[in-house]
């Protein structure tokens, strides 16, 4: 993903939750509609629950204090998983 001068990627937060969800649901997880204000996932273990917040990622109650844009789906699993 290119990023801008910030050193952002060029990636809204909305866009970066569409293409999250979209790609974990493929992955097998259960998701949410992608037209709820906060959206949700949960891994085929039903371990734990992501929530899509405003700007943030919680598992279950805690956040995951990290940058969606432009990040793999891979890193998001393993920082879920932690």
């Amino acid at each position: 993903m290119a990023k801008g001068k910030d050193g952002k990627a060029n990636e809204t937060y909305g866009k970066a939750r569409e293409r999250l969800l979209e790609e974990l649901k493929a992955l097998g997880w259960q998701t949410s509609k992608p037209d709820l204000k906060v959206t949700w996932a949960v891994p085929p273990s039903r371990g734990y629950k992501l929530w899509f917040r405003a700007q943030a990622v919680y598992k279950d109650v805690h956040s995951l204090f990290i940058e969606i844009r432009g990040l793999p789906v891979e890193r998001l699993i393993e920082a879920a998983d932690r």
